[in-house]
């Protein structure tokens, strides 16, 4: 029979960790503990438990994305399932899972982001699939934030059903939502940086609008409320913010005066007709209302 070994990468006190255990190890037959600056104590402690192995991870690691290749080589079986410390398996997919290995070489699960107290059923949130149980040889992670796997074989998509679905304590409030956002952005722009690659203020805006509007819009966020509404804003201030950082990077070297202008301006002209666009299409408004804003986008598009 396939063997399985779990990773799950670990970092100071995750309040779910024990939670995310306990819904592994019936499935797995090792469960790979990846430690990040552990404390002895909590070591000690994780290495009763008897399939538990720790595996010390270098302390400076800023993300477990950039550590994710390098731990599936300590595992003893060819199958890995990975984990983060805040994420809870769905122990009802074990069967299906032991009745497929053969057959597949990589399976995607559904996720089920909780955020502030709400399970985020819409906003490009759910059914928000992930890579989580694959074979050895099948996946490639890249050392990069929020990677793309490179999968090579057959691959089972687990039906997007809340029962099929990896529980995900994601952001509790706010202060957890932009102390990581600050992390991620800033080591995005020394990434960036690093490589030499280019970023300017006008794709940066360009790419902060399109990331509100497929959110709250086209993923329909407003079916999520105040909860959408508030994750389509901060994640288009992400992409602002990883700009804040590679300018400071560069010595706050200043756009040009015609830039700093022209923008802003084509954000706000763009954001005000791409909302009149979906606010029609997604039927949001009386039909009365819809044929005013059609008009005005007809304006909007021939303003200089």
């Amino acid at each position: 029979m396939n063997k399985i070994s779990a990773i799950i990468v670990v970092k100071d006190r995750p309040p779910h960790l024990q939670e995310t255990i306990n819904s592994v190890q019936a499935l797995a037959d090792e469960i790979i503990i990846g430690s990040i600056n552990l404390s002895p104590e909590q070591v000690q402690t994780l290495q009763k438990h008897p399939k538990i192995k720790v595996v010390a991870v270098p302390a400076d690691t800023p993300f477990a994305d950039l550590v994710k290749e390098e731990l599936k080589q300590q595992a003893r079986h060819d199958w890995v399932l990975y984990l983060d410390p805040d994420e809870v398996f769905p122990k009802n997919t074990g069967g299906l899972i032991r009745a497929e290995l053969a057959h597949y070489d990589c399976f995607l699960f559904p996720r089920k982001n909780l955020i502030f107290g709400k399970w985020i059923e819409h906003s490009r949130w759910w059914p928000d699939y992930q890579v989580r149980l694959y074979r050895k040889s099948s996946v490639i992670w890249p050392a990069a934030i929020h990677p793309q796997p490179k999968i090579n074989g057959r691959q089972f998509r687990f039906p997007a059903h809340e029962e099929n679905a990896i529980l995900h304590y994601n952001y509790d409030n706010l202060d957890q939502y932009l102390t990581k956002a600050m992390r991620y952005a800033k080591t995005e722009a020394q990434m960036l940086t690093g490589q030499n690659q280019p970023l300017t203020l006008a794709a940066t805006i360009n790419k902060s609008l399109s990331e509100f509007v497929s959110r709250f819009f086209a993923g329909e966020g407003y079916r999520d409320g105040m909860h959408g509404l508030a994750l389509a804003f901060l994640q288009m201030f992400y992409y602002l913010l990883v700009y804040f950082y590679y300018w400071e990077m560069h010595q706050y070297r200043s756009e040009t005066k015609d830039n700093l202008s022209a923008v802003p301006q084509q954000f706000f002209k763009s954001g005000l007709k791409q909302s009149h666009y979906w606010i029609n299409k997604k039927n949001l408004v009386a039909p009365q209302k819809r044929i005013i804003l059609k008009i005005i986008n007809r304006i909007i598009a021939i303003l200089p």
